[in-house]
Protein backbone atom coordinates (compact mmCIF):
# COMPACT_ATOMS: atom_id res chain seq x y z
CA UNK A 1 0.00 0.00 0.00
CA UNK A 2 1.43 3.37 -1.05
CA UNK A 3 0.85 6.29 1.30
CA UNK A 4 1.98 9.76 0.21
CA UNK A 5 1.78 13.09 1.97
CA UNK A 6 0.68 16.07 -0.14
CA UNK A 7 4.32 17.07 -0.64
CA UNK A 8 5.32 13.54 -1.63
CA UNK A 9 2.40 13.39 -4.05
CA UNK A 10 3.54 16.58 -5.78
CA UNK A 11 7.04 15.13 -6.07
CA UNK A 12 5.77 11.88 -7.62
CA UNK A 13 3.67 13.88 -10.07
CA UNK A 14 6.73 15.90 -11.01
CA UNK A 15 8.77 12.73 -11.55
CA UNK A 16 6.03 11.25 -13.75
CA UNK A 17 6.11 14.38 -15.91
CA UNK A 18 9.90 14.22 -16.14
CA UNK A 19 9.55 10.64 -17.36
CA UNK A 20 7.34 11.63 -20.26
CA UNK A 21 3.73 12.14 -19.23
CA UNK A 22 2.13 15.56 -18.65
CA UNK A 23 0.10 17.16 -15.90
CA UNK A 24 -2.78 17.35 -18.35
CA UNK A 25 -2.56 13.60 -18.97
CA UNK A 26 -2.43 12.88 -15.24
CA UNK A 27 -5.62 14.90 -14.77
CA UNK A 28 -7.28 13.06 -17.63
CA UNK A 29 -6.16 9.75 -16.10
CA UNK A 30 -7.58 10.70 -12.70
CA UNK A 31 -10.93 11.83 -14.06
CA UNK A 32 -11.17 8.84 -16.39
CA UNK A 33 -10.44 6.33 -13.63
CA UNK A 34 -13.01 7.92 -11.33
CA UNK A 35 -15.65 8.14 -14.06
CA UNK A 36 -15.09 4.49 -14.99
CA UNK A 37 -15.68 3.39 -11.41
CA UNK A 38 -18.77 5.60 -11.06
CA UNK A 39 -20.25 4.15 -14.25
CA UNK A 40 -19.55 0.60 -13.08
CA UNK A 41 -21.47 1.30 -9.87
CA UNK A 42 -24.26 3.32 -11.45
CA UNK A 43 -24.77 2.03 -15.02
CA UNK A 44 -28.17 3.72 -15.23
CA UNK A 45 -27.58 7.34 -16.21
CA UNK A 46 -28.86 9.93 -13.77
CA UNK A 47 -28.17 13.43 -12.57
CA UNK A 48 -24.91 14.56 -10.99
CA UNK A 49 -23.84 17.77 -9.29
CA UNK A 50 -20.14 18.65 -9.28
CA UNK A 51 -18.89 21.14 -6.71
CA UNK A 52 -15.76 22.84 -8.02
CA UNK A 53 -13.13 25.05 -6.49
CA UNK A 54 -10.62 26.74 -8.77
CA UNK A 55 -7.64 24.39 -8.76
CA UNK A 56 -6.72 21.02 -10.18
CA UNK A 57 -9.18 19.15 -7.94
CA UNK A 58 -11.87 21.05 -9.83
CA UNK A 59 -10.16 20.04 -13.07
CA UNK A 60 -10.51 16.37 -12.11
CA UNK A 61 -14.20 17.00 -11.54
CA UNK A 62 -14.59 18.65 -14.94
CA UNK A 63 -13.01 15.63 -16.66
CA UNK A 64 -15.55 13.44 -14.86
CA UNK A 65 -18.35 15.77 -16.00
CA UNK A 66 -17.33 15.39 -19.64
CA UNK A 67 -17.11 11.61 -19.44
CA UNK A 68 -20.37 11.11 -17.54
CA UNK A 69 -22.35 13.33 -19.90
CA UNK A 70 -21.04 11.24 -22.80
CA UNK A 71 -22.81 8.28 -21.16
CA UNK A 72 -26.14 10.08 -20.85
CA UNK A 73 -25.80 11.76 -17.47
CA UNK A 74 -27.20 15.23 -16.83
CA UNK A 75 -24.49 17.30 -15.13
CA UNK A 76 -24.81 20.48 -13.10
CA UNK A 77 -21.62 22.30 -12.10
CA UNK A 78 -21.11 24.96 -9.44
CA UNK A 79 -17.92 27.03 -9.21
CA UNK A 80 -17.85 27.91 -5.53
CA UNK A 81 -14.67 30.01 -5.62
CA UNK A 82 -15.32 32.06 -8.73
CA UNK A 83 -14.35 31.52 -12.35
CA UNK A 84 -10.61 32.25 -12.17
CA UNK A 85 -9.45 28.67 -12.60
CA UNK A 86 -6.07 26.99 -12.72
CA UNK A 87 -4.69 26.49 -16.21
CA UNK A 88 -5.64 22.82 -16.37
CA UNK A 89 -9.06 23.36 -14.82
CA UNK A 90 -9.71 26.14 -17.36
CA UNK A 91 -8.69 23.83 -20.20
CA UNK A 92 -11.20 21.20 -19.10
CA UNK A 93 -13.84 23.87 -18.54
CA UNK A 94 -13.44 24.94 -22.17
CA UNK A 95 -13.91 21.33 -23.31
CA UNK A 96 -17.39 21.39 -21.75
CA UNK A 97 -18.62 24.37 -23.73
CA UNK A 98 -21.56 23.54 -25.96
CA UNK A 99 -22.23 20.11 -24.51
CA UNK A 100 -26.03 19.86 -24.15
CA UNK A 101 -26.10 17.83 -20.95
CA UNK A 102 -23.95 20.30 -18.99
CA UNK A 103 -25.45 23.13 -16.96
CA UNK A 104 -23.51 25.72 -14.99
CA UNK A 105 -25.46 27.01 -12.04
CA UNK A 106 -25.19 28.87 -8.78
CA UNK A 107 -25.18 27.55 -5.24
CA UNK A 108 -28.99 27.47 -5.29
CA UNK A 109 -28.69 24.17 -7.20
CA UNK A 110 -27.68 22.53 -3.94
CA UNK A 111 -31.11 23.30 -2.52
CA UNK A 112 -32.89 21.41 -5.30
CA UNK A 113 -31.97 17.99 -3.83
CA UNK A 114 -32.49 16.24 -7.17
CA UNK A 115 -29.10 14.58 -7.62
CA UNK A 116 -28.18 10.92 -7.71
CA UNK A 117 -24.56 11.78 -6.96
CA UNK A 118 -22.76 14.86 -5.64
CA UNK A 119 -19.04 15.11 -6.40
CA UNK A 120 -16.71 17.18 -4.25
CA UNK A 121 -13.97 18.77 -6.36
CA UNK A 122 -13.48 21.85 -4.19
CA UNK A 123 -10.13 21.41 -2.44
CA UNK A 124 -7.44 18.81 -2.98
CA UNK A 125 -4.81 17.23 -0.81
CA UNK A 126 -3.11 20.53 -0.01
CA UNK A 127 -6.01 21.92 2.04
CA UNK A 128 -5.19 23.29 5.48
CA UNK A 129 -7.00 25.47 8.00
CA UNK A 130 -10.67 26.35 8.02
CA UNK A 131 -13.23 26.19 5.24
CA UNK A 132 -14.36 29.64 4.02
CA UNK A 133 -17.93 30.50 4.98
CA UNK A 134 -19.36 30.08 1.48
CA UNK A 135 -17.80 26.63 1.16
CA UNK A 136 -18.99 25.64 4.63
CA UNK A 137 -22.56 26.54 3.64
CA UNK A 138 -22.30 24.46 0.46
CA UNK A 139 -20.87 21.47 2.35
CA UNK A 140 -23.68 21.70 4.90
CA UNK A 141 -26.27 21.50 2.13
CA UNK A 142 -24.42 18.71 0.35
CA UNK A 143 -24.11 16.69 3.54
CA UNK A 144 -27.88 16.89 4.08
CA UNK A 145 -28.72 15.97 0.47
CA UNK A 146 -30.03 12.53 -0.43
CA UNK A 147 -27.59 11.70 -3.24
CA UNK A 148 -24.44 9.60 -2.97
CA UNK A 149 -21.54 11.83 -1.97
CA UNK A 150 -18.19 11.32 -3.73
CA UNK A 151 -14.94 13.08 -2.82
CA UNK A 152 -11.96 13.44 -5.13
CA UNK A 153 -8.69 12.58 -3.38
CA UNK A 154 -9.73 13.92 0.04
CA UNK A 155 -13.06 15.31 1.32
CA UNK A 156 -12.97 19.11 1.33
CA UNK A 157 -12.26 20.39 4.82
CA UNK A 158 -10.07 17.43 5.76
CA UNK A 159 -6.31 17.92 5.97
CA UNK A 160 -4.86 15.00 4.01
CA UNK A 161 -1.64 14.94 6.04
CA UNK A 162 -2.86 15.47 9.61
CA UNK A 163 -6.52 14.33 9.46
CA UNK A 164 -7.56 17.60 11.09
CA UNK A 165 -11.11 18.32 9.95
CA UNK A 166 -13.27 21.41 9.81
CA UNK A 167 -16.68 20.96 11.44
CA UNK A 168 -18.33 21.36 8.02
CA UNK A 169 -16.09 18.93 6.16
CA UNK A 170 -17.74 17.19 3.21
CA UNK A 171 -18.89 13.76 4.34
CA UNK A 172 -18.28 11.32 1.52
CA UNK A 173 -19.79 7.91 0.90
CA UNK A 174 -16.93 7.17 -1.53
CA UNK A 175 -13.52 8.80 -1.77
CA UNK A 176 -11.37 8.28 -4.85
CA UNK A 177 -7.71 8.72 -3.97
CA UNK A 178 -5.33 9.00 -6.88
CA UNK A 179 -2.09 6.99 -7.10
CA UNK A 180 -1.71 6.47 -3.35
CA UNK A 181 -3.51 6.70 -0.06
CA UNK A 182 -3.00 9.85 1.95
CA UNK A 183 -2.25 9.76 5.72
CA UNK A 184 -5.74 11.01 6.62
CA UNK A 185 -7.36 8.07 4.82
CA UNK A 186 -5.71 5.70 7.29
CA UNK A 187 -6.28 7.82 10.39
CA UNK A 188 -9.55 6.95 12.19
CA UNK A 189 -10.25 10.68 12.63
CA UNK A 190 -10.06 11.21 8.89
CA UNK A 191 -11.46 7.93 7.63
CA UNK A 192 -14.87 8.73 9.08
CA UNK A 193 -15.29 11.51 6.52
CA UNK A 194 -14.17 9.38 3.59
CA UNK A 195 -16.60 6.48 3.44
CA UNK A 196 -15.32 3.75 1.12
CA UNK A 197 -11.80 4.65 -0.02
CA UNK A 198 -10.85 3.55 -3.55
CA UNK A 199 -7.26 4.01 -4.70
CA UNK A 200 -7.08 4.54 -8.47
CA UNK A 201 -4.05 4.09 -10.71
CA UNK A 202 -3.33 7.23 -12.73
CA UNK A 203 0.15 6.40 -14.01
CA UNK A 204 2.24 7.56 -11.05
CA UNK A 205 4.68 5.24 -9.26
Amino acid sequence: MKVYTSEQMREHERLAVEQGTSYRQLMENAGSAAAKDILSRYPQSGRALILCGKGNNAGDGLVIARLLQAEGWQIDIIFLLGDRLSELAELNYQLLQGLPAIRFCGAQCLSENIYDIIIDGIFGTGFTGRIPAEIAAACQLANRAAGVKIALDIPSGLNGDTAQADEDTFRADITYTFAAYKPAHLDPKGAGYCGEIVCLDIGID
